[in-house]
């Protein structure tokens, strides 16, 4: 796995796991400075089963990645991480604690980790070659060729957003 992708997902080991039906109802509470782009009722059953992200949503999130990461890595537990739902599809679970971050950081959760493990399986692909995408591991979402083409022209600030120690500052 490339540094990047081990980077991002860093933080997502080893959470304790939650259901997407969990994760949805973990949602329900409002976003504040939700992105005007991320729906407002997405479908609970897949985290990854929304729209592909946008690079304007791809540059919020690599401001806000640092923050996360910094949050995640000072708990005594990850907080979020891939897995492969009841269906035998990539999904992704995430703790309450953990969304409440990513809405103190202005995202609506199922949003911001739909672009976390979009982001972290094309950081993958671009490390180990797209070959790849045919046979991914399990619990990996598929990425879009545009979200491919977005992670590489964004790639060095996302490296530097997976392995920052202190985040700067969030432009609000």
């Amino acid at each position: 796995m490339s540094l990047g992708a081990q980077a991002l997902f860093a933080a997502q080991a080893a959470a304790p796991a939650q259901s997407p039906r969990q994760n949805a109802a973990a949602d329900k509470q409002p976003a504040k400075n939700a992105p005007a782009t991320a729906k407002k009722d997405l479908p609970a059953q897949n985290v990854y089963a929304q729209d592909p992200y946008t690079e304007k949503e791809l540059v919020r999130f690599i401001e806000s990645m640092p923050h996360f990461l910094t949050w995640a890595r000072s708990g005594s537990t990850p907080q979020a991480h891939p897995v492969t739902n009841a269906a035998g599809k990539p999904d992704f679970t995430y703790t309450p604690e953990a969304a409440a971050k990513t809405r103190e950081l202005g995202w609506e959760p199922r949003r911001f980790f739909c672009l976390m493990g979009r982001t972290a399986a094309a950081l993958y692909l671009v490390g180990e070659g797209t070959d790849l995408m045919l046979a991914l591991p399990p619990d990996m979402p598929t990425v879009t060729a545009a979200e491919m083409a977005l992670v590489r022209k964004h790639l060095a600030a996302l490296l530097r957003a997976g392995a920052s120690d202190s985040p700067p500052a969030l432009a609000r």
